[in-house]
């Protein structure tokens, strides 16, 4: 048997776990995929998402599923130099608030590894955009 996909279940409990976090006094705003209105400079994006049906088990398959989010900070770029500080310590922030999760649907969890794909910079006209990765891993029943 297989259950329903968890994509949903994962993205909830990840936005429960980290929006409105604050971070060296910036509250940062959890997205999903896209940023409404005007943004703030700092924020979570919950990214791309897979999954795979693992039947190792006749009983009850598995689910092979992840999720990358993503950290953005942004700068305004006239006379400043950047710096990557604040996007490790929300990247670190997320990584603490997410390393333990619990998911609702009747999923639970068996195994949960994060990896920390190659950061991103990038500047505009205007700002300097610094971006940075966890993806989640889970195995989940």
């Amino acid at each position: 048997m297989i259950k329903a996909l968890p994509d949903k279940y994962i993205r909830k409990a990840i936005y429960d776990a980290v929006n409105g976090i604050v971070v060296d006094g910036e509250t940062i705003l959890c997205y999903d995929t896209r940023v409404a209105g005007k943004p703030n400079d700092n924020y979570i994006i919950l990214s791309t998402q897979n999954n795979e049906v693992i039947k190792s088990n006749k009983c009850e398959y598995h689910w092979r599923s992840s999720i990358l989010i993503e950290i953005v900070t942004r700068y305004k770029l006239s006379g400043n130099t950047g710096s990557r500080l604040l996007a490790d310590n929300i990247l670190d922030k997320v990584r603490e608030l997410t390393n333990s999760l619990t998911l609702e649907g009747g999923f639970d969890i068996i195994h949960q590894t994060q990896s920390f794909p190659n950061d991103l910079q990038g500047e505009t006209s205007s700002e300097l955009i610094y971006r940075k990765f966890i993806r989640i891993e889970f195995l989940i029943n």
